[in-house]
């Protein structure tokens, strides 16, 4: 990975706190639900990784991908769990669909460099798993508040967040902070490169 870039935690509440600590770098997104460079009409979840630091413009930005993404519907609302070895670190074509803040190219050194903090940061071995359990859904028509409780890291924490429905499809995207989920952001050279400890977590899922 080029230079060094941040990790990621989910924090208060937010859907799928996934994923993450991240390992390298970020700066300053642009929220967009999954759609380009992702599977037409199936489910996708994905999470933006941004960097900090006073050295933030040496590292880059991050996007990963639950590539073993699982969906199940139980009466209350889809459960949705991604395995986080599993994850696609910085998918060119995903990439290319984030706009500026996603351009710098990303080699395969580098994605490495980004999987090895992440898998790290995360404790991935003792803890593999990310699980968003739909607990209850306010509303009706388009736009519904959700319940979600989230499992990362060995813990467990509750977060609403707001879904666009249509049809048997929902969409929606909620910001995570790590340390809410006792990860700490990754760091380097005394912190003048980091990872932010917000993310943004996206995701779509299709009802069968």
């Amino acid at each position: 990975m080029s230079v060094p870039t941040p990790s990621m935690s989910p924090g208060r509440r937010g859907l799928l706190a996934l994923a993450l600590a991240l390992l390298a770098g970020c700066a300053n997104p642009p929220p967009a639900p999954p759609s380009a460079a992702e599977p037409a009409g199936g489910n996708a979840l994905r999470v933006l990784v941004f960097r900090g630091g006073s050295a933030a413009r040496l590292g880059h930005n991050h996007v990963l991908r639950a590539g073993d993404l699982r969906v199940d519907w139980p009466a209350a609302g889809p459960v949705l769990s991604f395995r986080l070895d599993a994850l696609d670190i910085d998918p060119p074509a995903l990439r290319a669909g984030l706009g500026p803040a996603f351009a710098s190219a990303v080699d395969d050194e580098a994605r490495a460099g980004t999987r090895a903090n992440l898998l790290k940061a995360l404790d991935a071995a003792a803890h593999p798993e990310v699980v968003a359990r739909t607990l209850q859904q306010l509303g009706e028509g388009p736009r519904r508040a959700v319940e979600a409780e989230i499992a990362l890291h060995g813990s467990v924490r509750r977060q609403w967040f707001v879904v666009e429905v249509e049809g048997r499809r929902a969409r929606g995207e909620v910001v995570i902070r790590q340390s809410d989920f006792g990860i700490q952001p990754f760091t380097v050279l005394g912190g003048l490169l980091a990872v932010q400890d917000e993310l943004v977590v996206q995701f779509e899922v299709r009802q069968p």
